[in-house]
Order: structure tokens, then C-alpha cells, then sequence
């Protein structure tokens, strides 16, 4: 019996092109010398490696002709499905439905009624990462009713039926006395045009409060508190609270955070100072850490064991009559002058004008919490003469120069020490080199060169956190800045790019007179350069149907294309488009996708 053809077999088990040849995808787990050594995973034999297996997930995006849009017929993202070679695979676009209501606190801290400014975002609940979310824009007047309801409204949104997840962002004018708030599995009904969703805000939040003092106990007034979402960039779970002395708490050193409704629950509590020179101190304690410390949320005590990169009255120095002024905008640190060189192939360097320098020193953690992280960082953006100034606490700095424009390539230093026995440095030039390029030939199935093929090396380390190319950690900063660089074949087929260091994964898209779909190279791994790298069309696999509207009429010249999300785990992932058709004044469409998206042997 011959096994059925299950959706994406070939990404799933495509290798990765390293510079030494050696095809590794995934996480390395161990030595392995076949396939029952590696449960869960798969061993590569040309490394005896146990490797994880990536996934892919395949959407439909739908649209209607332009003009078309109407009550049964709106753009229409589909969930993931299984593809088998020649399917006919009938598309459904969905109905609109508005779904509108107000944004409410018990008590309004801004004195304009009880509706809130916010921004409302809405994500498909299993499409994160694939459709961006719908926004609506909250305001503080309410409108006329849409229906027959008695309230007003003070948002609106247009939305198609399913689950969503909901973020609610107040105003930046209410951060420090509104936290956002999440609302998971909001479900929009299909049986009704309009839907009411009002969103009321707790009387009380959940709370985490405390001080942040110096060994002396002198309190400190320079710091600003938020909760953080460290798996999403960072993205604030709570209200922001400063220790100045004039906020919610109202004596210096204090801070108090209410946290999101419905926030994550792991979230790291972050403390930053900064000094107003492009520095300053930031202090991350994760939640598990801040429950031992305090594990009734009220009374944390951040114990700085040292003043360094404060500003001199956040760190409250006494002023002492005929003494010397401070040096420079903070405690203990030294006026650091340095410059960044550009080294081109035959030996020569220029001067690098609005290069990004980043420079980060690790810290001593707060008294009595090892678990915490604190660092002292620094940006700044060189001069026309490559130039920068900053203001650095002593100590061994990584630095990492990302210049602007793409000849050049970003790079990683360690161990930049700035002395503690001067005011002033000056001299360091960090060097740039150019960027290593990647080169080959795209070719069809019969070996022949294809010509005016679309050639673009996409970043893909979101999608392999976990692959090989990314173990060091220099490559992991350098591929987290990587961007997606395109050009088009010659003649003969040969194409060149040149790259930022990091992990990529080659799409190959034919002219569409070619016959041929779009073509997924294996993920290759850029840390100097590399050529020879050929990537070969696949045979397209033919997937068609016909797209119908919410009442099962066909929809004519609606927009059809496919999407692939390929990604390791829970991994955010990487998502490309790899076809795209316009269906016949029927409804009937025709889509050339790449046979390892398909499934197709």
C-alpha cells in the first residue's frame, strides 16, 4: 500500500548547508549512530548528531477582487491544513462582523469620564506570528449606538468569525496607573453581523511593590520599574512606576507595579536608570527570584551594592562645599572617545559615518538576589569621521558595531576594558570588515541554468533557534540582526548576495512564465564566505479549487495565495509566501506549489 503523501515532508526533513558541508538541522541533543539513539529526534549521519525535526505549517490568505468586498465576502486567513499533490482544495472567504464596545476603569485617573484611551489588537488565537493583529482605537467620547443596545461605544473593530487573542494597550498618558490587559479565546460568533465586547478593568490589581536602596540604606530615586515579557521582546505586563518619590507610592526609593489581567506567567521585573548620556543601569529579577525575596509582593528591597553609572542625584551624593565638580553625568564614569573603521578587501579602511554601537558590562546582582541579572549599557551612533563619545562605568564590555548600509558586515568584541584609574579613554577603533557573500547558481530540473529568477536569502534563525549555526554566541547576536537581502540570476543562473553573519534559508521565485513554483533552498549557515551554494527548481505539485464566499457563491477574481510557516517547536518561526494566483471569473484557481511544501515524493 502505498503511504500517503503528508504536507511538507520535504521541509521537515530538508539539511542545513554549514560551512563544513555537514547537513545539521535542529537542536543537537547527542553523539548518535542511527535513529534509536536520538528519541524524539533524528540522527544525522554525516555528523552523528541527534537533530530535532522542524516543522512547517501551511495558510491560505484569500481576498476579493477589489470592489468585491462585501457581508459575505471579506479577507480571509485559513488555518493550517495537509496538502496532498493535485487536491482540490475549495476556499471559503468569511462574513465581516463588527464587534464594538468601550474600555472602562471603576475610576478614571484622568478626569475625562469613565471610558480610557487604548489601542485594542486582535490575533487570530492560532495564527500569532502569521496575521498581524487588527487594531481598533479606543477613545474617551462615546459614539451613537450601532444597534439597539442602550450603551454607546468608544471602539469598533472589523473582524471575521473565530477565536482572539486581545491585548489591551492604555494610553502612555495612563502607564503608570493602567496596566495593559489580555484577553485569551475572545470569541467572535458567526451568527450575528454586530457583537458587543465591553472590556472593565478590576478594581484591584495584583501587585508587586518595594524599594531600591543603596548598601547604606539611603533609597534611590533614579529608577523606573515595569514588569517585562522576556519571550516577547521585552513587551511591558504591568504599570510603570518610578522610584522618585512623586508616583503612586510617594516617598523616594518606592515602587509599586499592578499587573496585566491575564498577563504571562513568567515575566521578569525589570529596574532601569538612566543616566541622560546614552547609559545607564538596568536590573532584571525574574519572577521565581522575586517570590523567594518577597513572597508577599509588598516589601522587595533592592540592595544595590555599588552607585557606579547612576546619575549623581539619583545616587543622592551629599554636595560638599569646595569640592571638585562630578565628572561627567554619572557616578564613577569615565568619558570613553573610540571609532569605528571600515576595512575593505585590499587593506584600506574609511571612516564609518551612523554605525550603532552598543557596549554592555556586566554588574554585581542586587544584595542578596544572585538570580538576578544587572549590566551597565551603552549606545551610541558614530560621526561623520566614525567617531562616538560615551560614557562607560569601569569594567570589560562586550560591544557590538552594527553598521548602516549593507556593504559591511555588524561584528561582536569582547573584553573592551574601560579603567578605573582615569577620567578619560581614548584610542580604542573598532574594524569593521565586509560582508561575507553568498554565491551559486539556481538551475531546473534538467541541469539548465534559469535565468531572471528572484533570489532571496530570509534570516532564519526565528524558525531554528536551536540549529547548530547559532550555538556560539557572537553568531546568535550577529544572526538576531541579520535582514533579508534579494537579487536576481544572470545569464547562466549564478547569483551573489552578500550577508550580515547569521542563518538563512534561500527562496527561489521563477519568472511565472517559467512553469516552475516557487523553490525552498536547505538553511545555510553564513559565517564567511560561501559558493558554490546551487539550489535546483523543484516539479511544481498543482493545487486547485474554487474559492466561494460566506453564502457559497463562487467569488471571481478573488486573490489567492499560499503561505508557509516553518519553524522549530514553539519557535516564532519564519513565514513566506511561496505561491500566489488570481482565480477565473468562476471562482476557479490554480496554484504551482513547491513539492516540498506539498508533500509530493
Amino acid at each position: 500500500m502505498r503511504a500517503p503523501r503528508a504536507l511538507l515532508l520535504g521541509l521537515l526533513f530538508a539539511p542545513a548547508a554549514c560551512l563544513d558541508g555537514s547537513p545539521v538541522v535542529g537542536r543537537e541533543a547527542e553523539r548518535c549512530a542511527s535513529d534509536r539513539d536520538c528519541p524524539g529526534a533524528t540522527c544525522d549521519l554525516a555528523t552523528h548528531r541527534c537533530v530535532s525535526r522542524a516543522r512547517a505549517e501551511v495558510f491560505f490568505a484569500v481576498t476579493p477582487a477589489t470592489g468585491r468586498v462585501s457581508a459575505d465576502a471579506y479577507p480571509t486567513l485559513t488555518r493550517p491544513r495537509s496538502i496532498l499533490a493535485d487536491e482540490s482544495v475549495d476556499l471559503a472567504l468569511r462574513a465581516p462582523r463588527v464587534v464594538y464596545g468601550v474600555v472602562t476603569v471603576p475610576a478614571d485617573p484622568d478626569a475625562t469620564g469613565r471610558y480610557i484611551p487604548a489601542t485594542l489588537e486582535f490575533t487570530p488565537s492560532d495564527l500569532a506570528g502569521v496575521s498581524p493583529p487588527v487594531q481598533a482605537v479606543a477613545g474617551t467620547t462615546a459614539t451613537p449606538n450601532l444597534t439597539r443596545d442602550r450603551d454607546s461605544f468608544t471602539w469598533s473593530a472589523t473582524l471575521t468569525e473565530g477565536l482572539f487573542d486581545v491585548l489591551v494597550r492604555p494610553a502612555s498618558t495612563l502607564a503608570a496607573t493602567v496596566p495593559p490587559r489580555f484577553e485569551r479565546g475572545f470569541e467572535v460568533r458567526g451568527g450575528a453581523v454586530m457583537q458587543r465586547f465591553d472590556i472593565a478593568y478590576p478594581t484591584t490589581y495584583a501587585r508587586w511593590a518595594g524599594s531600591v536602596e543603596a548598601a547604606s540604606g539611603q533609597p534611590l530615586a533614579g529608577f523606573v520599574a515595569r514588569a517585562v515579557d522576556p519571550a516577547a521582546n521585552s513587551r511591558v505586563l504591568s504599570t510603570v512606576s518610578s522610584t522618585a518619590g512623586d508616583g503612586t507610592e510617594g516617598s523616594a526609593g518606592r515602587f509599586a507595579c499592578s499587573m496585566a489581567p491575564g498577563a504571562p506567567e513568567a515575566w521578569t521585573l525589570r529596574l532601569s536608570a538612566d543616566n541622560g548620556a546614552g547609559g545607564g543601569l538596568l536590573v532584571d529579577i525574574p519572577r521565581s527570584a522575586l517570590a523567594a525575596a518577597a513572597p508577599s509582593g509588598r516589601d522587595l528591597r533592592v540592595v544595590l551594592p555599588e552607585l557606579t553609572g547612576l546619575t549623581h542625584a539619583a545616587a543622592a551624593r551629599p554636595v560638599v562645599p569646595g569640592a571638585p565638580a562630578p565628572n561627567g553625568p554619572c557616578v564613577g564614569c569615565v568619558d570613553v572617545r573610540a571609532s569605528v573603521e571600515g576595512l575593505d578587501g585590499d587593506g584600506q579602511s574609511r571612516s564609518m559615518r551612523g554605525a550603532t554601537v552598543t557596549l554592555r558590562a556586566a554588574m554585581r546582582p542586587p544584595v542578596g538576589i544572585p538570580a538576578a541579572t544587572s549590566w551597565y549599557e551603552s549606545r551610541a551612533v558614530t560621526e561623520a569621521d566614525g567617531s562616538f563619545r560615551a560614557w562607560l562605568v569601569p569594567g570589560d564590555y562586550d560591544v557590538v558595531v552594527t553598521p548602516a548600509g549593507e556593504a559591511y558586515r555588524s561584528a561582536v568584541q569582547h573584553g573592551f576594558r574601560v579603567r578605573a584609574d582615569a577620567t578619560e579613554q581614548a584610542g580604542q577603533v573598532f574594524t569593521l570588515e565586509r560582508r561575507p557573500s553568498l554565491s551559486g547558481r539556481v538551475l531546473g530540473r534538467d541541469g539548465l541554468a534559469v535565468r531572471g529568477a528572484r533570489v532571496t536569502a530570509v534570516p532564519y534563525h526565528d524558525a531554528a533557534p536551536t540549529n547548530p549555526c547559532l550555538e556560539d554566541p557572537d553568531m546568535r547576536a550577529l544572526a538576531s540582526r541579520a535582514t533579508t537581502t534579494e537579487t536576481v540570476t544572470a545569464a547562466d543562473g549564478s547569483y551573489q548576495v552578500e550577508l550580515n553573519p547569521g542563518l538563512y534559508r534561500l527562496l527561489v521565485e521563477p519568472a511565472e512564465s517559467s512553469g516552475f513554483p516557487v523553490t525552498l533552498g536547505a538553511p545555510i549557515c553564513v559565517a564567511r564566505r560561501v559558493s558554490n551554494f546551487d539550489t535546483t527548481l523543484e516539479a511544481p505539485v498543482l493545487v486547485r479549487g474554487v474559492v466561494r464566499d460566506a453564502r457559497g457563491a463562487p467569488s471571481p477574481l478573488a486573490t489567492v495565495e499560499a503561505l508557509v510557516r516553518l519553524r522549530e517547536g514553539d519557535a516564532p518561526g519564519v513565514v513566506l509566501r511561496v505561491a500566489r494566483a488570481t482565480a477565473d471569473s468562476s471562482g476557479a484557481y490554480r496554484l504551482l506549489i513547491p513539492a516540498s511544501a506539498a508533500g509530493a515524493p
